[in-house]
């Protein structure tokens, strides 16, 4: 609210007012406990406004004012406000005040001259109890009755500990330890000074939603976090370091960034650290546990990819406390290669460790002939009954493997494996034989990052490609995936085609598709899929309708919900379109609906699915919707057809 009247009337108002010698006023300009967003920019960050605050301590009644602009304000506005606050409420205050209370000497000079020569004393005070009082109160309202209180204020907590807190958080970000870690690693560190609750934990971010460190009071309270069957997963407490954007952090923490000006590593990289209940309760770390999770957080950024393949490893850091020696350990990883007994493999894994069972098949008889298929057979049923298909590769083989086949034998191990495991073996296939594609393939699909996915695809290209050899890679084209040793280059090049779709390089990625359909026409990885809705999306409709009468006989629902979309863009409503509609909804008639209606798309697909399922229609719904939603006229044809089967 803005003064009505000029500065020099005021001013001269104001002085009628008959001042007390018990009023004191406390206050100047402070940021609110509130977010704004510039609908100029819905783009831009938000921001704290600033207002000039002043409360009477002696009748305890407030006023706050808000600059036009919001963002920020002068000392000037301070004094305007305070001659407001007195003209507004002279029958409630009875009078200005003797003394008034600023929290700085810019603003206390600025208010000094006028103020003097009403023999008001202007006077810089270090605790602004009655201001920070009238804040905590408005973000208590601002959040639902709640004060989340700030880091500063536990005990043993200084700026300065703090400063060394957000400078390990800043390194950690930097070092993208979710690079290196997934979810499901656990770390168990061992350290006497470390508290209870801080000796097991985990990298949050390898999913890329949720980026920091998650701490269990055991190892049986992550491993019932991990496990969904299990009802009791749902821990009563969340202990946590979390990254997030400034607007996410407690108003106080925002101030403590902003006044002591800490480092920070990014605009989504604000560290919070946090006992959250799940009972909406927030329990702030004491001055030891701050600098317990700075070492942690500087012990993990310094952590090598050889120190986490050995799976035990101890670092030295320098914190505010001094220098501490941590010993950390994976033990699952320790566990898998000392022999014990590993989780399942992820169902994802399953038709490539089929593929490996092909693979050593394949030597198994590579030296011998059959008289038919069924003496094949048959020896493959006895070798598995020996037990052949457990042994070490090289003994099912019966001779001594290649480098590059025991590199496969290693990325094979890794598509069984699940965190950090995953990525020991496949570092060590690399290490085995460079040319092994599908290692790289595996640490591309691990990377959360596009531009690291693309290298390492890229990589994997490159190596597949070296270990076909380019007179055999001439030879054996349009029958690559049959011949088993060609299936890794043809996944390295599929994973490159996508990335290189998801960062808007649509021409590549065609590129790509297209010559994975020259290599393997049988098209066993599904690429015309994508390339069928890579091309509506491009509206490349001559070239939609040749890949589709390509592969005219496909019995997937998607195949003729494209061809639907074909015919309107190329005919409209004609006989021919109205007939592949209804063909398409004897394929699946779920899918109609989806498309009509997306919200009413079920979220979160399984891996596979079954033929006319509603999986399936959500997923070529997900697919095909955006072409579809592009395409003039689409949504109200649908619509006038779905009402017309009705009636």
């Amino acid at each position: 609210m803005a003064l009505t009247v000029a500065l020099p009337l005021a001013l001269g108002r104001f002085k009628q007012l008959p001042q007390r010698t018990d009023e004191i006023w406390q206050g100047g300009l402070v940021r609110l406990p509130a977010w704004i967003d510039d609908p100029a920019d819905p783009a831009a960050e938000p921001y704290r406004p600033i207002g000039a605050l002043w409360v009477s301590l002696r009748t305890g009644f407030i006023h706050l004012a808000l600059p036009p602009e919001g963002r920020t304000a002068p000392p000037e506005f301070a004094l305007t406000a305070l001659l407001e606050f007195g003209l507004k409420y002279a029958k409630r205050l009875e009078g200005r005040p003797a003394l008034v209370e600023v929290p700085d000497p810019v603003l206390r000079d600025a208010l000094a001259d006028p103020l003097a020569r009403m023999s008001t004393h202007v006077a810089v005070v270090d605790d602004m109890t009655a201001v920070r009082e009238v804040l905590n109160n408005l973000e208590a309202e601002a959040t639902g009755g709640q004060r989340l209180r700030g880091v500063l204020e536990s005990p043993g907590v200084t700026p300065d500990r703090l400063r060394a807190f957000a400078e390990a958080a800043a390194a950690f970000y930097t070092a993208r330890v979710w690079e290196l870690l997934a979810d499901d690693d656990l770390i168990v560190v061992e350290h006497e000074g470390l508290p209870e609750t801080m000796h097991h934990l985990s990298v949050l971010g390898h999913g890329g939603q949720e980026f920091g460190l998650g701490f269990f009071d055991s190892r049986e309270a992550f491993e019932r976090l991990l496990d969904l069957a299990d009802p009791r997963r749902y821990a009563s407490r969340a202990y946590r370091v979390t990254f997030g954007s400034i607007d996410e952090l407690p108003f106080a923490d925002v101030d403590a960034w902003a006044d002591h000006a800490l480092p920070v590593a990014g605009a989504y990289a604000y560290p919070l650290v946090a006992d959250l209940g799940r009972d909406g309760s927030i329990r702030r770390p004491d001055g030891r546990e701050l600098t317990c999770a700075e070492a942690l957080l500087r012990a993990l950024a310094e952590t090598t990819d050889d120190e986490l393949d050995a799976g035990c490893w101890q670092k030295r850091v320098h914190t505010f406390d001094g220098a501490i020696e941590l010993t950390m350990r994976l033990p699952l990883l320790l566990e898998a290669e000392a022999g014990h007994a590993a989780a399942a493999p992820p169902l994802a894994a399953m038709p490539r460790l089929a593929e490996r069972s092909r693979v050593r098949i394949e030597r198994m008889t590579e030296s011998r002939s059959f008289e038919s298929v069924d003496d094949l057979n048959a020896e493959i049923d006895r070798a598995s009954e020996r037990g052949l298909f457990d042994l070490p590769a090289e003994a099912a083989a019966g001779r001594e493997l290649t480098p590059l086949e025991r590199a496969q034998e290693l990325a094979y191990d890794a598509m069984e494996a699940q965190g950090r495991l995953r990525i020991t073996r496949a570092r060590q296939a690399l290490a085995m034989s460079p040319d092994c594609a599908d290692a790289w393939v595996i640490l591309a699909e691990w990377a959360s990052a596009l531009d690291l996915a693309l290298e390492r695809y890229e990589h994997g290209v490159a190596a597949g490609l070296r270990a076909i050899g380019a007179e055999r890679f001439e030879r054996l084209r349009g029958e690559f995936w049959e011949t088993l040793d060609t299936r890794p280059y043809m996944r390295a090049r599929f994973g490159l085609a996508q990335t290189l779709q998801d960062v808007g390089r649509h021409e590549e990625a065609l590129s790509h598709y297209r010559e994975l359909l020259r290599l393997n026409a049988n098209d066993n990885q599904g690429v015309r899929y994508l390339l069928v809705v890579a091309l509506l999306e491009l509206n490349r409709d001559v070239e939609v309708g040749a890949l589709l009468d390509e592969y005219g006989d496909d019995i997937q629902a998607l195949w003729p919900y494209a061809r639907v979309l074909w015919l309107f863009r190329t005919e409209g409503d004609s006989p021919r379109t109205r007939a592949a509609l209804a063909e398409a909804r004897r394929v699946n008639p779920h899918v109609l609906k989806y498309l009509v209606d997306p919200d009413s798309t079920p979220l979160g697909l399984p891996p596979y699915f079954e033929l006319g399922s509603k999986d399936e229609a959500a997923y070529v719904a997900e697919q095909l919707g955006p072409a579809y939603a592009t395409t003039a006229g689409t949504a109200t044809w649908l619509r006038s057809r779905m009402r017309k089967r009705r009636k």
